[in-house]
């Protein structure tokens, strides 16, 4: 062996470099990342609603992200225009897979609720017999710069320097989650029960800041749910206006002529409609999956100006803009 090593020994050295080379194209990660085109999933998947039959034609639309990616990804998927490729941020670089996906769980049941919320009340002023009883509990955390050992993707933050949640609005809390240096009370789950402890946040400089995402509770609702889509492993905000569309259809028993429905876009519990990642690539899944109607925040409107697609496009600012169009297009 060793003769054969000496006898070869030039050229083994001028492919060493070329080796090493390719091999570190292939495994060695970047500072990029990618959101591709997925698929779409019909609501009726993620809720149950008790003697109420789901209208089969409401899709929300998932994208395929992934980071880091290698240099040898980066040339391969760079040539498909189809494909976002773009630096990683700050808050994905601090974040491990499984905090992405508890993330995203965490953000599924947030849209959920508040995609109950929002149907209920607005079917019920057709309908007087369909009702919601709801609470706001406080925030969910969602992301915490990873020095931050002591809280979790998913703790609850039930109080702010003595001050309950459900003593203020959303909005207000959370801009009071941000002031000064605020000591939280921790509400976190733990083998089926409850804990409960004091956390001050001091915000280091140029640090990311903590994340959250509202949490809401549902007391009563007539007729009653059930979520099976929580134990899905598809996750985060964005399917929100498609769930809650749904949900109001179905409720009412709105007869639609069989088109496929798909969109995107965040759901507040006052009814407005946020912005979400990857709306070209969920453009892309909309004609991949040749969808009739999609529906989209109005916020993201020139992020598509320069893209062709098939079907028709509803662009929204808030849920009872999007129930208007929808009556409309039925109507047409």
């Amino acid at each position: 062996m060793l003769t054969l090593i000496k006898q070869y020994k030039k050229i083994l050295v001028v492919l060493f470099f070329p080796y090493i080379y390719l091999l570190f194209m292939l495994v060695a990660p970047t500072d990029l990342s990618v959101t591709a085109p997925g698929d779409i999933t019909p609501v009726e998947s993620w809720i149950d609603i008790n003697g109420v039959t789901f209208n089969h034609q409401f899709h929300t639309v998932y994208v395929y992200s992934y980071h880091p990616i290698t240099a040898f990804q980066n040339i391969i998927l760079s040539q498909d225009d189809r494909m976002n490729v773009y630096e990683t941020n700050s808050y994905e670089k601090d974040t491990t897979w499984r905090e992405d996906y508890l993330s995203g769980q965490i953000a599924k049941k947030s849209s959920l609720i508040a995609s109950l919320i929002v149907a209920y009340e607005k079917a019920s002023e057709i309908d007087s017999t369909i009702s919601i009883d709801y609470k706001y509990e406080g925030l969910y955390i969602r992301y915490r710069p990873s020095r931050i050992k002591a809280l979790e993707i998913g703790d609850e933050i039930i109080e702010i320097d003595g001050f309950k949640a459900e003593n203020f609005s959303h909005q207000s809390f959370l801009e009071r989650a941000y002031q000064g240096n605020p000591t939280y009370k921790v509400r976190r789950e733990v083998s089926g029960e409850y804990i409960t402890f004091d956390y001050t946040y001091q915000r280091e400089p140029n640090e990311n800041f903590i994340l959250f995402y509202p949490n809401y509770s549902i007391i009563d609702a007539t007729p009653s749910f059930e979520l099976p889509g929580l134990d899905g492993f598809i996750g985060g905000p964005s399917g929100g206006l498609l769930q809650s569309l749904s949900i109001y259809v179905s409720l009412l028993k709105l007869n639609i002529e069989p088109l496929i429905f798909a969109g995107t876009g965040t759901i507040e519990v006052g009814g407005n409609v946020g912005r979400i990642g990857g709306i070209q690539q969920k453009l892309y899944t909309a004609i991949d999956q040749k969808v009739d109607v999609f529906l989209m925040p109005k916020s993201h409107q020139n992020d598509i100006k320069d893209m062709d697609y098939p079907f028709k496009l509803l662009i929204v600012e808030d849920f009872n803009e999007a129930v208007e169009m929808l009556n409309d297009y039925i109507n047409e």
